[in-house]
């Protein structure tokens, strides 16, 4: 057992490795477009937004901490959808569990998320002018994450084998998405009614404790994270047994 995890542990990174290299790869500013996106999207956002939230204290850590856990998210999930296609050859010829490709895709996305949160956590104890040790409680926040994005990554690669609309289709619920979580507005703003709505988010979770870390240098709150948990278990729980009970037609799917 032990040496098919480390098997299929290497697997999966070598193939997230290799995508993460290949990514920008030939492009002019090759990794520089990781940042590049994000950057002009904070711009453009708080350029049009800045006005209406002083109410907001350090707006624009308040939104670049959203920003940076939502792009992780969608870009993750967004990534998984095609990730079996992608990779078909491996899936037609190669005996190994087809889940390890979607692992694999989450995992190449993290690398970037990684740079990115350390370059926002930087800029955090720039801003602040303080390091605090409430910054090692990110730790529990990026597994949480990762577990409820690989959950709904192995429900998208599944649907994304069989129905190639997915791919749009996400796009417009991940652009619907960015507006009904807390990125650039605070819940205070919101009619309770609407507030309620939002709270069903795990993502508003998540965004939440990370800025009770980095702005306000305390404890999240812990029902949030349980509640985001509980959610990512069912998610994790049905996209990998549905993934395993149609992994055998993955082969004869693929053209």
């Amino acid at each position: 057992m032990k040496q098919k995890i480390n098997k299929y542990g290497l697997m999966v990174w070598e193939l997230a490795f290799s995508d993460f290299k290949l990514r920008d790869q030939g492009t002019f500013l090759g990794f520089l477009w990781t940042l590049l996106y994000p950057a002009m999207h904070f711009c453009v956002i708080y350029i049009i937004f800045a006005d209406w939230m002083r109410t907001i204290k350090d707006f624009p850590l308040y939104m670049l901490i959203g920003m940076c856990q939502w792009h992780f998210f969608a870009g993750a999930t967004a990534t998984a959808i095609s990730s079996i296609l992608r990779y078909r050859s491996f899936v037609k010829s190669i005996n190994f569990p087809k889940e390890c490709i979607v692992y694999a895709s989450v995992l190449s996305v993290l690398f970037s998320y990684i740079l990115e949160l350390t370059i926002l956590i930087l800029f955090c104890i720039f801003i602040k002018g303080l390091f605090s040790v409430h910054i090692f409680l990110l730790i529990p926040i990026i597994l949480l994450i990762v577990y409820l994005t690989l959950g709904i990554s192995l429900l998208l690669a599944l649907i994304g084998v069989y129905f190639l609309d997915m791919v749009r289709i996400w796009s417009i619920i991940m652009a619907m998405g960015f507006f009904l979580t807390p990125i650039f507005y605070s819940l205070e703003m919101l009619s309770p009614v609407k507030r309620n709505i939002i709270l069903l988010n795990p993502m508003t979770h998540i965004i939440e404790a990370s800025r009770d870390i980095l702005i306000y240098g305390q404890f999240p709150k812990i029902a949030g994270l349980l509640y985001t948990f509980i959610v990512a278990t069912v998610f994790l729980v049905i996209g990998y047994t549905l993934f395993k009970k149609f992994e055998g037609y993955f082969v004869e799917k693929i053209q």
